[in-house]
């Protein structure tokens, strides 16, 4: 009897992690659609692929020995990781991108006589 009742839990262990396991995908497999719908229609790269590139050309970066670190990235408005110092992406559109940029805001300083 003993054997049987745990055949029986180890059992319906099994099917909760096979199910768990198959909501899993089916969720993936919906956010994957979803995020392929969203950059094609907003033209808004997901999350997932934009980390991709910047651990590949911080990756590129290392290898070539420029030392890259997070600090030297930033996103242009283009959604796209750029280095800091200088580095201009090679696309047909002429676009202006500002690296970097401090607002102040500025007081006028009027004296009574």
């Amino acid at each position: 009897m003993r054997f049987f009742t745990r055949l029986i839990f180890a059992l319906i262990g099994m099917a909760f992690a096979i199910l768990f396991a198959i909501g899993v995908l089916c969720w993936l497999a919906l956010y994957v659609v979803f995020a392929c719908l969203r950059w094609l229609t907003t033209g808004q790269k997901p999350q997932v692929l934009m980390m991709w590139q910047q651990i590949q050309a911080m990756r590129k970066g290392m290898q070539t020995g420029q030392g890259a670190s997070w600090s030297s990235w930033s996103r242009s408005s283009d959604g796209q990781w750029h280095e800091a110092h200088g580095h201009v992406s090679n696309g047909d559109h002429k676009a202006d991108v500002i690296e970097d940029a401090v607002v102040r805001e500025i007081h006028d300083k009027r004296r009574l006589p």
